[in-house]
């Protein structure tokens, strides 16, 4: 179809709502992005682009500046509490970079704002919508109603979208909380530790390094609720002594970043002229690092079946059949994974380690193209068409 004649309207400004916006846009669709947020502002610690995430922002033109701001990972390491080999990446490992949040959503919002297609209006809470293109917001204590042709529902986990059509949502109450911090320290790059306390990985970012840690050990969980960072530090350099540095570069509680796992899962995508992107349609665990990524593809495929079907309808649809059953797999294995790295029981630890992975990693082959979802070069060709 020809989006020349579109009116899109992308509920949320983040990764994959921006990256929506910016596709469309440049694809001849007049596109209005409502974000939240009343200024743009640094968010978040650093996030991991795996190699489909990179083509999708490659094809928009991205590509150097990602290059110049993150840093090349080469694979993931998952090591014990003594930090004891337990799964080598995978040879070749595919691309992958780090960079931080704050770098990544400077980098798209200045592009959305060269973009004369696009339109931004920050301040904007969405309060209402309808199955016709219809959403109402909040700007400045005003009430505004916008109409669009497309209404695409980018706005994460607890999405106004999502809630105001039928999309058969099941919100899964959170689950562990993660914390994650960027400090001015060098540590062990690309390794994973899955230890008694549970999960802590460290990647180089952006000059210093990118740390993250499982909560549901019930010393972190006491840890937190007293917000007590000596006893978070305590923990931790029980369980796991490469963490000493890093958590010891924390200068106050407040500097780290605490999130629970909420998990969303849709039955359908699309609502008449409602569609959703990212968290709002499939929030899932973090352990495949696949949530931002996954999102940037869903912008990439929701162009590519706009652009090849005759009608709206015809290419929304078209689009959920083929994103729906290749996120449900990431989701599931996502979901698997996490389970398996926050065993407590030490048998049951020590039958993860030396009998459960080795196997996995002798007869599970290449898990990669169910990572990916899309071949990384379809993803670079459609923005780049």
């Amino acid at each position: 179809m020809n989006l020349s004649q579109l009116h899109v309207l992308v509920v949320g400004g983040a990764t994959g709502g921006a990256a929506t916006a910016l596709l469309l846009a440049r694809a001849g669709a007049r596109v209005t992005v409502l974000e939240k947020v009343a200024q743009p502002r640094a968010v978040g610690a650093g996030i991991g682009l795996a190699e489909n995430g990179l083509a999708v922002l490659e094809s928009i033109g991205l590509g150097p500046a990602i290059a110049a701001r993150g840093r090349a990972v080469d694979g993931l390491a998952l090591v014990d509490a003594d930090s004891r080999l337990l799964l080598a990446p995978p040879r070749p490992a595919p691309r992958m970079r780090m960079i931080r949040r704050s770098d990544l959503q400077g980098l798209l919002l200045d592009a959305l704002a060269a973009e004369p297609r696009a339109e931004r209006q920050f301040g904007a809470e969405v309060i209402g919508a309808e199955r016709d293109g219809r959403v109402v917001a909040r700007i400045d204590g005003r009430v505004v109603e916008h109409r669009a042709d497309l209404v695409v529902g980018a706005d994460g986990v607890h999405s106004q979208i999502r809630a105001a059509g039928e999309f058969g949502a099941r919100v899964r109450p959170p689950g562990i909380a993660y914390l994650r911090a960027l400090v001015d320290v060098e540590a062990a790059q690309g390794v994973e530790a899955w230890t008694g306390a549970g999960i802590f990985g460290s990647f180089a970012v952006g000059g210093g390094t990118y740390f993250y840690a499982s909560a549901g050990a019930r010393a972190c969980r006491r840890a937190i609720a007293a917000r007590d960072l000596e006893a978070l530090r305590a923990v931790w350099a029980r369980a796991y002594p490469p963490s000493i540095p890093l958590l010891a570069a924390v200068r106050r509680f407040d500097d780290l970043i605490f999130n629970r796992v909420t998990r969303v899962e849709c039955r359908r995508w699309v609502d008449g002229r409602l569609v959703l992107l990212g968290d709002a349609a499939h929030a899932m665990a973090p352990n495949l690092g696949q949530g931002a990524n996954s999102a940037l593809v869903d912008a990439a495929v929701l162009l590519d079946e706009l652009r090849r079907a005759s009608d709206l309808a015809t290419g929304l649809d078209a689009y959920q059949r083929r994103r729906r059953p290749a996120v449900r797999r990431v989701a599931r294995a996502a979901g698997s994974m996490g389970a398996l790295a926050e065993i407590t029981n030490p048998v049951a630890r020590w039958l993860r380690d030396r009998l459960l992975l080795p196997l996995a990693a002798r007869l599970g082959g290449d898990a990669t193209s169910i990572v990916m979802q899309e071949p990384p070069a379809t993803l670079l060709a459609i923005g780049r068409a």
